[in-house]
């Protein structure tokens, strides 16, 4: 699975191989309201988390240009409604204390 910000639609586009065959592409038929993740550790010394969180309304789309060489015509695409983010500029967040 890919994903790409489509500039020209403001949305994000999450394709693969055999997308109209996935349940995720079936789910959003019955319910269209999405969250959408992309987290990752930008450093473990020091420890630096990030993350991305999108919310919003998704289509499943077919005949459309796959997002990679190889991916099927089928897509998810993305209308953010509401974007939650921490760690992206700066030092990034902090991981707990652990104690023994």
């Amino acid at each position: 699975m890919s994903f790409r910000y489509n500039a020209a639609s403001g949305t994000i586009d999450i394709g693969g191989y055999n997308m109209g065959a996935s349940r995720k592409f079936r789910n959003i038929q019955g319910n269209d309201q999405v969250a959408f993740v992309v987290d990752d550790i930008a450093s473990f010394s020091p420890w630096r988390v990030r993350c991305v969180e999108i919310r919003g309304r998704a289509e499943a789309l077919r005949d459309q240009e796959p997002p990679m060489p190889g991916a099927s015509s089928e897509i998810i695409r993305i209308h953010p409604l509401r974007v939650l983010s921490f760690g992206l500029e700066g030092e990034g967040a902090k991981a707990p204390e652990i104690t023994s």
